[in-house]
Order: structure tokens, then C-alpha cells, then sequence
């Protein structure tokens, strides 16, 4: 069981008689992200945090969590309310190991979702959002723990391809939440992801929240979709 970390003063939750809801963003870091589309990628996180912030409902029920993979899997933000998420400054370098990073992300949520039942708050059905460029591997085994988890209607796991990648692990993983990103503009995904999040918050556990239409740049990799 991974142990929740605590920095400083930052809350383990924040109005926990309120349902609340855990979105671990999963982004890959390797080489092939360097340049723009890291530091793109790093500026989108930064503003999605402070564009959710905006609206208070979401901002007082939204848990985050932020991994990053390349070679190597690194928890770069613990869970925290999303008002206390730290700014990223996220570099590429290595290549791409998805299957510890994407084991990682779900034993994450299943700590969080553990959390919410101690703290006696009920929790929406938890999201893990996964960048990646590149060719992550073979990611069957885990894929089958994934895909077990969103049948029971215990998680949404959305893939977003960029430029380069490759749709078969993603596809694994996510079924057919699988979109793809025309160019380097993350924030309109992020923004779509962030307004998704208030989507739920205005519904209620276990009602399906109202849908959102995809961004321009971003394409559903799938001939159907949810």
C-alpha cells in the first residue's frame, strides 16, 4: 500500500462531508517529449489547476495526483485537494515504461478511494488521464487489472496519443477512450478535462455527468465513443 504524503500544512481533504472525486494525471516524460511539448505540457498542468480553482464546488472536491513515467516511474504530486496542488516542472529524457507507471496510478487510486471510505466521505467514480508519445511496452497484464476496475464501474481510464504514438497499449488500456492531439496545444485538452471535472461535480455520485464535446485539436481515436 502506498503511504499518503503530507507536505507542510496542506490538508488531506477538504470538506469531506461533500463527495469528492480523484483525477490522477499519468504523463509520459520521455525523450521524445522534450522541447516544446514538455514545456507546453508543464504550462497546461500549471493553468489547470488554477482554472479549476475558479470554481469553488469542484475546487473543495477535487483530489489530484500527478505521475510521471519514462524509464522510471516518479509520484512528482502525492494526493492533495487540487487548491493545493505544487506548480510542475516536469523534463524529458529516457524512453517509455508504461506498464509500472500505469500499476502505479492504479494503486493510487485504490489508496485514495481506501481514504475516502476511513474518512467517511463518498467518492464519485475516480478518473486516471494518460499522456503519451511514445511506445510504451507491453502493457497486457496490467491492462487486464484496468480493465476489470472500469467494468465494475470503479474507474474511467482516458489515453490522450500524441504526435508519434503508438494506439495499441493505449487502446489496451483504455479501450475506446482512447483521443489523439493534433499538434502541442495541451491546455485545450486540459481545459476539456477541467470542465469534465466540474461536470461531475454538479451531478452525483453514481449519476452519469452530462458530457462534454471535445476540443478542436483533439480527435476520438475510435469509431465510438463513452
Amino acid at each position: 500500500m502506498l503511504e499518503q504524503m503530507n507536505y507542510y500544512d496542506t490538508p488531506t481533504i477538504v470538506s469531506a462531508s461533500e463527495p469528492h472525486m480523484a483525477c490522477l494525471l499519468l504523463v509520459d516524460v520521455s525523450g521524445s517529449m522534450d522541447g516544446a511539448p514538455i514545456t507546453l505540457l508543464n504550462d497546461a498542468l500549471n493553468r489547470f489547476k488554477n482554472e479549476v480553482c475558479a470554481d469553488k464546488r469542484t475546487r473543495e472536491i477535487l483530489d489530484v495526483a500527478v505521475v510521471s513515467f519514462n524509464h522510471a516511474t516518479e509520484i512528482v504530486q502525492p494526493w492533495v485537494p487540487i487548491e493545493y496542488m505544487e506548480p510542475v516542472n516536469l523534463t524529458a529524457s529516457g524512453g517509455t515504461s508504461m506498464a509500472p507507471a500505469v500499476e502505479t496510478a492504479v494503486e493510487m487510486i485504490e489508496e485514495r478511494e481506501r481514504f475516502y471510505k476511513q474518512a467517511g466521505t463518498v467518492p464519485y467514480k475516480p478518473w486516471i488521464v494518460m499522456i503519451s508519445d511514445g511506445f510504451g511496452g507491453d502493457v497486457t497484464a496490467v491492462a487486464k487489472r484496468v480493465v476489470r476496475l472500469v467494468e465494475a464501474g470503479k474507474l474511467n481510464f482516458f489515453s490522450l496519443g500524441v504526435e508519434g504514438y503508438d494506439p495499441k497499449p493505449l487502446h489496451l488500456l483504455s479501450g475506446e477512450r482512447v483521443m489523439k492531439l493534433k499538434g502541442y496545444d495541451f491546455y485545450s485538452f486540459f481545459n476539456w478535462v477541467g470542465k469534465s471535472m466540474r461536470s461531475v461535480s454538479q451531478s452525483s455520485p453514481g449519476e452519469r455527468p452530462k458530457g462534454l464535446p471535445l476540443p478542436e485539436n483533439v480527435d476520438k481515436d475510435t469509431t465510438d465513443w463513452m
